[in-house]
């Protein structure tokens, strides 16, 4: 297939908006398998780097979807009905997602050890139901990543600080994002979920237990895993 080259400082966006139009105008279908980022990168005369970018935009969109050691496969989706603005999802670009992570675990791991000291048990309760639902969501990954989400507010909750709910209320759906495009990573590189939910379960028992150090750790230990993870899969 031919495309564009591209130039500019934004050139990833550039690079996914034809992808865009191609997807929408039916010349790349859902299923279709995109080309390698290095012919993809060859042939909108652009670095590698810019391609994987482009791609986890995508990604972050819905519009793509990658298979580890298969590659990356058009989703199945309604063209007609797309109307997300590309800037949109490319506030989560690579570098993006690397500061996302450095303030999760700045806010996070503070956030968390004051839920242990100070919760109370309607919090327990609401962190509760969050993760059984994580446990419980088998199969349907779009719940499991919402009942993530949950969890991680609950925390913020159960501090009874209100600049401290609002901050972290203020990031939840770049958090959100990143949830998503985790939990994909760990279907994809044949990792289990159930690492997730032994992190999570982890770091509620500490809270339970009233134990501050042992909830940060929990949560450090939990950031850094999903975070090496996720780097690994889309640099």
């Amino acid at each position: 297939m031919n495309y564009k080259r591209v130039r500019g400082k934004k050139a990833y966006e550039e690079v996914a908006e034809t992808l865009i139009e191609l997807i929408k105008a039916g010349d790349l279908k859902p299923g279709d398998k995109l080309e390698s980022v290095e012919k993809l990168a060859k042939s909108f005369d652009v670095g590698t780097s810019t391609i994987r970018e482009a791609l986890s935009g995508l990604r972050t969109m819905g519009l793509v979807v990658a298979r580890h050691g298969e590659g990356t496969f058009v989703n199945n989706f309604d063209p007609s009905k797309f109307q997300l603005p590309v800037n949109i999802a490319f506030l989560m670009k690579i570098e993006d997602i690397k500061e996302l992570y450095k303030v999760r675990e700045i806010l996070e791991l503070g956030t968390v050890a004051q839920a242990a000291a100070v919760h109370e048990e309607e919090d327990l309760l609401a962190l509760e139901k969050a993760l059984i639902v994580m446990e419980n969501a088998s199969g349907n990954e779009e719940l499991a990543s919402s009942a993530d989400l949950d969890f991680h507010l609950a925390i913020a909750n159960a501090t009874h600080n209100k600049l401290l709910i609002n901050l972290m209320s203020s990031v939840s759906s770049l958090i959100s994002e990143t949830i998503q495009e985790t939990r994909k990573v760990f279907l994809y590189s044949g990792n289990t979920v159930e690492d997730l939910k032994v992190e999570h379960r982890r770091i509620f028992e500490a809270i339970k237990n009233r134990q501050p150090n042992e909830a940060s750790e929990a949560m450090l230990e939990h950031l850094q895993n999903v975070q090496s993870r996720l780097f690994t899969y889309i640099e």
